[in-house]
C-alpha cells in the first residue's frame, strides 16, 4: 500500500515537471526577449516604464548631501552628468523556477564597462579631519560589474517571491576628482587610496548594508511583482483581468544600438 502511494506520488511529481518545463522555457524566453527589446530603447524615454533615457543617463543641476557621522560629511551639487554604458549589459544567467518553495530562480548580469563623468562641487570633511573643497570635472569608470539576484516563489494565494539574496561583484573601479581636498599631497593620497582599495572599500560597504537593502528591495518587488510580470510578458487585456495595457514600448524606437545588429 505504502508502495503504491510513493509511486502515485512519483509519477505526479514527473509530470507535473514534465508539463512545467516548456512554460519554463517560455519564462525566460520572453525575459530575454524583453531585454534585448529594453536594451534597444534605452537611449530614450520609456513612458508606459516611468523611465528615463538610461544610456546615457543624463542628470543635473541636482543638489547631493551625504552625512555620515563616522565617515564622510558633506554637502555639494552634479551638473552636465552623463553615465554611459548601461545597455552593454550582458545576462549571464537565466533560470527561472516557478514552483514555490522549491528551488530558486537566479539571474546574474554583468555590466562589462560603465564611464561617468560631471561637473561637480563637494564641501565638507572626511572624519571631521580633512576638509573637503571640491569643484570641478569628475570621472570615473567600473569595469565588470555583476549583480547575482536569486529567490523562491511564495506559497501563498497572491503571486510573490521571499528569500531574496543579492550578490553584487565589482572588478575594477578607477575615479578622478578635481581638487577634491584643499591640500594637494591628501588629495594625491585620496586618490590613490580609492583607486587601489575602491573595490574591497565599496565591498564592506555593501556588506555593511546589505539586509536592509535586500528587505526594502523584496518589499518593492512584491508590492509591484503583477507590473512587472505585465511588463515582461505582455499580460493584461483579452482573456486577463483588467482594461487592455497598450504595449509597453509603444511609441519607442528600437534604434540605439543599431550598428550592434548584423
Amino acid at each position: 500500500m505504502h508502495t503504491g502511494n510513493l509511486l502515485k506520488i512519483l509519477l505526479a511529481t514527473a509530470t507535473i515537471y514534465s508539463c512545467l518545463s516548456p512554460v519554463v522555457c517560455i519564462y525566460e524566453d520572453k525575459i530575454l526577449k524583453f531585454l534585448e527589446e529594453f536594451r534597444m530603447r534605452m537611449c530614450h524615454p520609456i513612458p508606459n516604464l516611468g523611465l528615463p533615457a538610461l544610456d546615457p543617463f543624463e542628470l543635473g543641476p541636482e543638489n547631493v548631501a551625504v552625512d555620515n557621522k563616522y565617515l564622510i560629511d558633506f554637502t555639494g551639487s552634479i551638473d552636465d552628468f552623463h553615465l554611459k554604458g548601461l545597455s552593454d549589459f550582458v545576462v549571464d544567467t537565466l533560470k527561472i523556477n516557478i514552483v514555490p518553495g522549491l528551488q530558486r530562480s537566479t539571474v546574474k548580469v554583468t555590466l562589462p564597462y560603465t564611464y561617468l563623468k560631471s561637473l561637480y562641487t563637494a564641501k565638507g570633511s572626511l572624519a571631521y579631519i580633512v576638509n573637503m573643497a571640491g569643484e570641478g570635472n569628475a570621472e570615473a569608470s567600473v569595469t565588470d560589474f555583476s549583480l547575482l539576484i536569486s529567490w523562491r516563489i511564495k506559497a501563498s494565494i497572491n503571486i510573490a517571491i521571499t528569500g531574496l539574496q543579492i550578490e553584487l561583484h565589482l572588478g575594477d573601479l578607477k575615479m578622478d576628482l578635481e581638487n577634491l581636498m584643499e591640500e594637494e599631497r591628501i588629495n594625491d593620497f585620496i586618490h590613490a587610496l580609492i583607486n587601489e582599495m575602491g573595490v574591497e572599500l565599496l565591498g564592506d560597504i555593501w556588506d555593511f548594508g546589505h539586509d536592509s537593502v535586500v528587505e526594502k528591495v523584496e518589499d518593492i518587488i512584491n508590492s509591484k511583482i503583477s507590473d512587472i510580470i505585465n511588463a515582461i510578458t505582455g499580460g493584461g487585456g483579452e482573456g486577463g483581468e483588467g482594461p487592455e495595457s497598450p504595449p509597453i514600448f509603444e511609441g519607442v524606437e528600437p534604434d540605439c544600438k543599431l550598428e550592434t545588429r548584423t
